[in-house]
């Protein structure tokens, strides 16, 4: 009868999957090791479970993050295009081009005005020159006349010095022929030839005295008029020095007009030349922005559509894994303390992880994978697919679902916030989350703590 209650009990202790002596009891010995090696690869499998489905969740997030840049940089593309070339119409791409062709002809018509330009500039800087030349000549010449009036005026005062010799002859003569009328009227009857003779003398010398007087007044004449040709001869060549050095300017301000003229008309030819390869470069530009737009929007399509299977499979293990959870209520397949310690353990450095990619993407400003849902995190995984069989735990555990929830929400307000480029909001948003999520680690920790001591 002790033998048979023996049995018994061992036979309870096998249900229950507790140590007990089975030595007696090869054949209950053997199924309590098969059950609890059943137990031991049940849980190896629920956890493989838990990490192939948190994978392929975040396999499928950073897909579906990807085919969204993907297709917001083909919106940007589509929207550049459209901006720089017009809409897909051929009438509107096609008016685009056509400005852009007559901008061009513009160009060429403007380098062929400037190169005529040119051609006149340098037709008046040759002229310019030959007016230049002619002015030195006649410069020259009028010096040459200056020097002639010089020796002119010289030829002048050497006359008038012999009139004045004349004069002063003439008046003596005329004294000694009055002299000699004197004397002769003294000689009386013997002196009236010599009388005679000193008359017509002195009548010479009168009328010489007359003509050196009128022909003293015409030298005078003379000079006057020469020294005011020489006056005229300086002040001609003061003007014509004037005139040669504002020549001189102006051909020179020419000549640098020429040069500036000369280098903007090879600079509009290059324009030009340029503009009409980037008339045939825009057109190319179009077509291939145009053409790489529908690659990426297939490219989009295809990775949705590769994505899909991805979606079935983490719907399949995440079913798997609520199953096995169910199956974790059974006695034979229920999770260990530690098994369930070790799971928060690692919910709590998931979690510490998920918080600083929320502040990397705060501070660099920019979007990157982050799992939004609740249910798809590592943690959510294993929360909804079982319930822990620690009575102490279970408090904590069921006012998780919301806190935990609320914790992912944090995440969607910076995205929102980043992507409409509020930046201060995002940042703010990030600093709620960080102080919300001390009191859900904090919880999480004191499941760890209870379930490590039970």
């Amino acid at each position: 009868m002790a033998i048979g209650k023996k049995k018994a009990v061992l036979m309870r202790a096998v249900s229950e999957l507790k140590e007990a002596d089975y030595s007696n009891e090869p054949e209950l010995n053997g199924i309590y090791r098969r059950l609890s090696n059943g137990r031991k690869q049940f849980a190896e499998v629920f956890e493989k479970n838990i990490r192939a489905v948190m994978q392929i969740s975040s396999l499928d997030l950073t897909m579906q993050h990807q085919t969204d840049k993907i297709l917001d940089i083909s919106q940007k593309v589509t929207k550049a295009t459209e901006s720089i070339f017009g809409s897909g119409d051929s009438f509107v791409s096609g008016r685009a081009n056509n400005q852009h062709e007559e901008m061009t002809n513009t160009i060429i018509t403007v380098s062929e005005a400037t190169d005529e330009v040119n051609q006149k500039i340098e037709n008046s800087q040759e002229e310019l020159t030959a007016v230049k030349e002619l002015s030195e000549q006649t410069i020259a010449a009028s010096r040459e006349m200056q020097q002639d009036m010089d020796n002119l005026v010289s030829v002048i005062n050497h006359m008038s010095e012999v009139i004045a010799g004349i004069d002063s002859i003439s008046l003596q003569t005329n004294l000694l022929a009055l002299n000699a009328s004197i004397e002769a009227a003294r000689a009386g009857e013997a002196g009236r030839g010599f009388a005679v003779v000193a008359g017509q003398i002195r009548g010479l010398a009168e009328e010489t005295q007359k003509l050196t007087a009128s022909m003293g007044d015409f030298v005078e004449g003379i000079k006057s008029a020469s020294q005011k040709s020489v006056d005229s001869a300086n002040d001609t060549i003061s003007a014509l020095n004037t005139m040669s050095e504002k020549i001189g300017i102006v051909w020179e301000l020419n000549d640098a007009n020429q040069q500036h003229v000369s280098k903007v008309s090879e600079s509009i030819s290059s324009i030009a030349a340029v503009s009409e390869e980037i008339s045939s470069s825009m057109t190319e530009m179009e077509n291939q922005l145009r053409d790489s737009t529908e690659f990426m929007r297939g490219v989009s399509d295809e990775l949705r559509k590769a994505a899909q299977p991805v979606v079935e499979i983490e719907k399949t293990l995440d079913e798997t894994v609520k199953q096995m959870g169910v199956m974790a209520e059974d006695a034979f397949y229920h999770l260990e303390n530690r098994e369930f310690a070790k799971y928060v353990s690692n919910a709590i450095t998931a979690h510490h992880a998920w918080l600083e990619n929320l502040k990397r993407m705060v501070n660099t400003q920019e979007v990157l994978p982050l799992q939004l849902d609740s249910s798809k995190c590592g943690f959510g995984h294993f929360y909804y697919a079982m319930t822990p069989r620690i009575p102490a735990v279970l408090p904590i555990w069921n006012g998780l679902g919301e806190k935990h929830k609320r914790f992912h929400n944090y995440g969607a307000g910076v995205i929102n916030a980043l992507n409409s480029g509020d930046y201060m909001q995002a940042q703010q948003i990030c600093q709620e989350a960080e102080n919300y999520s001390q009191e859900l680690i904090s919880d999480l920790e004191k499941m760890r703590q209870i379930a490590a001591n039970a």
